[in-house]
């Protein structure tokens, strides 16, 4: 499993900063990079992560770090951010630190708001000790012939890039993606619509009621390489508990799905049935969309078809 911990700064951070956070553990780690250099890795000695850093974004919708974080910016923040592995108990103090340094310099707010630190952080623990999940992803916690496995332990989990990622790499790969995360976490509506068609699944990791389907209710149990449904000595599958009860002050939601098709001409401009929705439901256009959350860019219907025509004819997913 991994822990989170987000940087929100006013400011890019650049070279100089970027390496006062990485020497959180002094100078004895090393660095990696994966992912076309997307991510940066704070290795232990013998090579071994510690922790991943994705490279900062710009969240010009403050809206966004609100709905994700419960944190409210006063405007455009740069978002970095860091997955501890929770095998080396020093690696979420160096996340903690790497983003405290970043925030001590350039001014912002660090989340969870309790791991602001900028200490030194040695790493006593041995390290060969330590066993190493062979992914090659840096999202990714168990990688099997069937399944790549992410754990996540965030009070509200978004279609990061970091998740977006391993998507793709289950789908290349003919893996199901699988989130697994603790029962008072929540998935948002980008997230939760990725994971709705199996193989894809979130598996609920509940202490007293064991693993099921966070969307569906079914008991899971891990055989195989994969979560799958944990029947019942009929071949039937089974309800967890929280499943089979209505919960008292259960709020009732509304899905609207609307499906649209276009001609693709030269003057098609995307986004306006979606516009029309969200005025008609909200009164205002949208905020923010991307390509994953947080969904940083204004609200603009001729980007986001600039976008998807430079993709074409491969598929694109936005959130909004």
């Amino acid at each position: 499993m991994t822990r989170d911990v987000i940087a929100l700064t006013a400011a890019p951070p650049d070279r100089a900063t970027l390496l006062a956070g990485l020497f959180a553990g002094g100078p004895d780690l090393r660095l990696d990079t994966t992912a076309q250099s997307a991510v940066t890795q704070l290795c232990a000695p013998d090579g071994r992560p510690l922790v991943a850093i994705e490279a900062s974004a710009l969240v010009r919708v403050p809206a966004e770090v609100r709905r994700l974080l419960g944190v409210v910016p006063e405007g455009p923040v740069w978002w970095t951010e860091a997955r501890a592995s929770t095998a080396v108990p020093e690696a979420y103090a160096l996340a903690r630190s790497f983003a405290g340094r970043l925030v001590t310099v350039l001014g912002g707010t660090v989340w969870p708001p309790d791991a602001l630190t900028t200490a030194v952080v040695p790493l006593r623990t041995d390290i060969a000790a330590v066993p190493v999940p062979d992914t090659g992803i840096p999202a990714v916690d168990v990688l099997t012939p069937r399944a790549m496995v992410v754990m996540q332990d965030r009070p509200v989990v978004p279609l990061s890039t970091w998740l977006a990622d391993a998507l793709r790499h289950a789908a290349d790969s003919d893996r199901a993606l699988q989130l697994v995360t603790p029962p008072a976490s929540r998935l948002t509506l980008p997230l939760r619509t990725a994971l709705r068609g199996l193989p894809h699944r979130w598996v609920v990791r509940d202490e007293r009621r064991g693993l099921y389907d966070g969307l569906s209710g079914v008991r899971l149990r891990w055989r195989g390489g994969i979560f799958g449904p944990d029947l019942d000595a009929r071949g039937a599958a089974q309800l967890a508990e929280p499943f089979r009860a209505p919960v008292a002050g259960a709020v009732r939601q509304l899905v609207l799905q609307v499906r649209t098709r276009h001609h693709p001409d030269a003057g098609l401009l995307l986004g306006g049935a979606l516009e029309a929705v969200f005025r008609r439901l909200t009164g205002a256009a949208p905020q923010g969309w991307g390509t994953a959350e947080p969904a940083g860019n204004p609200w603009s219907r001729r980007q986001l078809t600039e976008l998807a025509r430079a993709r074409a004819p491969r598929p694109t997913l936005l959130t909004v």
